[in-house]
């Protein structure tokens, strides 16, 4: 299992990032990779499931994303289904009056051996660029 993990501070309180955060269809404007994002309507509450379309490397990746746990104001735990499994877990910690939002994606690549040379060589690197890119383009939509 791959292990990728980043933090970004946020000049604002939680609700505001959460906003966002919250709204699955948004995904596409700030999580880079991501190129579609269809929520059901229980999302973001536990059960609910969001359909992604994600590509990195060069590959596109067809995705299902459950909710598995949700605490307002704190964060939560998705669960990742499809060509990718794993889990996404999200924190918000207070710091001041802004917030320090971490994203750590915990996910296995499909084909054994080959898979995870793959994932060692190209994947992996791709998934933590495009999280780096993801918290700085939340922040910057979120901060204006």
């Amino acid at each position: 299992m791959t292990t990728v993990e980043r933090s970004i501070l946020i000049n604002t309180p939680v609700d505001a990032i959460e906003a966002i955060m919250d709204d699955a269809r948004r995904l596409p404007e700030w999580y880079a990779g991501i190129e579609q994002a269809d929520p059901d309507d229980v999302f973001p509450e536990p059960g609910g499931k969001v359909g992604l379309v994600y590509k990195a490397a060069g590959v596109t990746f067809t995705l299902t994303q459950t909710s598995l746990e949700r605490a307002p104001g704190r964060g939560g735990v998705n669960q990742m289904e499809g060509m990718i499994t794993g889990t996404n877990h999200l924190t918000y910690t207070p710091e001041g009056e802004s917030t320090r939002v971490t994203m750590r994606f915990e996910y296995q690549m499909p084909g054994g051996g080959l898979g995870k040379v793959v994932d060692r060589l190209l994947v992996e690197r791709m998934n933590a660029q495009n999280l780096e890119k993801s918290l700085a383009n939340l922040k910057a939509l979120v901060e204006g």
